[in-house]
């Protein structure tokens, strides 16, 4: 497979277009197996040409896609209508290691239910890899496969949308409206999630949430979540087996839903013992902004959810943790609807709710007349200093802002950052 996958860029005229962690985990992977051959990089900032000395740089403001034989596209750079042979290394992977992969994705609930998979099963297998957005970049751990390595790939929107081939295992975890600012539609963003399972065969394993059985094409090999895979309290349950959790880290009933998913993957199709699942998910963290607890200060419990940017989200937060008394929701503008977050709040029991930045004061003028008292703050420092004044002892302050960071952060993770920074501080 790896010779099949290398002529794919022998003697091409290839363009590798972004040089962040996957332009340069693919250049890198075409120089150590075809050392002679030129490639052309292109990049949104200035290239660096003593790296790329023997190379040709190309120049986006003048770049045409369909000059090249193959173009690596890095999977943040927008391209709803992009012409020519677009590629990357998902799709490429996909094509050659498919039947290795196990691939997850989802508006919400990926990365950890990506991370959950991967650390069950390394209880059972020696050979296996976590690569996508939680992990390596897929072409990094080609030369340490074997025939049966397992792979678990967290597959994004962005990699899955030039993709023409999906993954033995299939997981659609959900699907919200997201990346409005990347994509032309929602519907163009939904095309792009539904190739996890489009180009299975009927071998495959296509698991899907029952929530989206209208927007899928009619197929008899869907193992559906919340019907046929689904949790009761902490009782994980699908048609095979079932098993009673001792004690999980994860809040929230998104999660034990999720937790059904991996309990299907790995201990029906992958074999993992009920005991060895237990003791994993017993020791298991939720990732970083992920409902992370920051800790109590002066008798108030700071929650941080900073990878919440949609409406849905930011629900499913509030709803799996208990004494909610502030709620601190905003951030860039995507024009996303927030219809039913709004409606949510207005019925809720939260006292206090903060409001920040573009999609706060969006939403600031749809919540009147309701029980709760709705600020609005410009921005997460005065939000905090605010929540601080008004959160009552004993109860809890939750970050989930409903909305991307962009703008006023670099990503959700330093977003994140400053709100346990300034859980401290203040």
């Amino acid at each position: 497979m790896l010779n099949k996958l290398v002529n794919e860029f022998r003697d091409k005229k290839v363009l590798i277009w972004g040089l962040g962690m996957e332009g340069n985990s693919t250049y890198t992977f075409i120089k150590n197996c075809l050392p002679d051959q030129k490639l052309y990089v292109c990049d949104t900032k200035i290239v660096n040409t003593s790296v790329f000395k023997d190379d040709i740089i190309v120049d986006e403001k003048t770049l045409d896609t369909t000059e090249y034989d193959i173009v690596m596209k890095a999977p943040g750079i927008k391209g709803d209508n992009l012409k020519g042979n677009i590629s990357g290394q998902a799709p490429l992977f996909l094509k050659y290691f498919g039947k290795n992969v196990i691939g997850i994705t989802g508006t919400k609930g990926k990365s950890t239910t990506t991370t959950l998979i991967y650390e069950v099963l390394k209880t059972k297998f020696s050979s296996i890899y976590m690569v996508g957005n939680m992990g390596l970049p897929c072409f990094d751990v080609i030369k340490h496969m074997k025939k049966d390595s397992v792979i678990v790939f967290e597959l994004s929107c962005h990699q899955l949308q030039f993709t023409k081939y999906s993954p033995y295992v299939g997981v659609l975890l959900n699907l919200y409206e997201e990346h409005l600012d990347h994509y032309d539609s929602y519907e163009n963003y939904k095309t792009a999630k539904k190739q996890i399972y489009l180009h299975q065969s009927y071998s495959d394993e296509a698991i899907i949430n029952y929530d989206l059985k209208d927007e899928i094409e009619d197929r008899e090999n869907i193992t559906w979540i919340n019907k046929d895979i689904y949790a009761k309290g902490k009782t994980l349950i699908n048609p095979y087996d079932s098993v009673e959790l001792e004690s999980t880290n994860l809040i929230g009933s998104h999660n034990m839903s999720n937790l059904s998913v991996v309990y299907y993957i790995t201990h029906v199709l992958y074999g993992v013992t009920n005991k060895d699942f237990i003791e994993v998910i017993k020791n298991f963290n939720p990732l970083p902004h992920r409902l992370e607890i920051v800790g109590d200060f002066n008798g108030i419990t700071y929650v941080n959810d900073s990878i919440s940017t949609i409406g849905q989200s930011t629900i499913q937060a509030i709803k799996g943790l208990k004494n909610v008394n502030t709620v601190l929701i905003g951030g860039y503008e995507r024009n996303i609807d927030y219809t039913d977050l709004i409606e949510f709040l207005k019925t809720s029991n939260i006292e206090n709710i903060i409001l920040m930045y573009d999609t706060g004061k969006r939403i600031f003028r749809e919540l009147i007349d309701i029980n709760s008292t709705v600020y609005y703050e410009k921005n997460l420092y005065d939000a905090m200093k605010l929540a601080k004044r008004v959160t009552k002892r004993d109860t809890t302050c939750l970050l989930s802002p409903a909305a991307a960071s962009y703008n006023d952060f670099k990503n959700f993770e330093e977003r994140g950052n400053e709100f346990k920074r300034l859980a401290r501080i203040i």
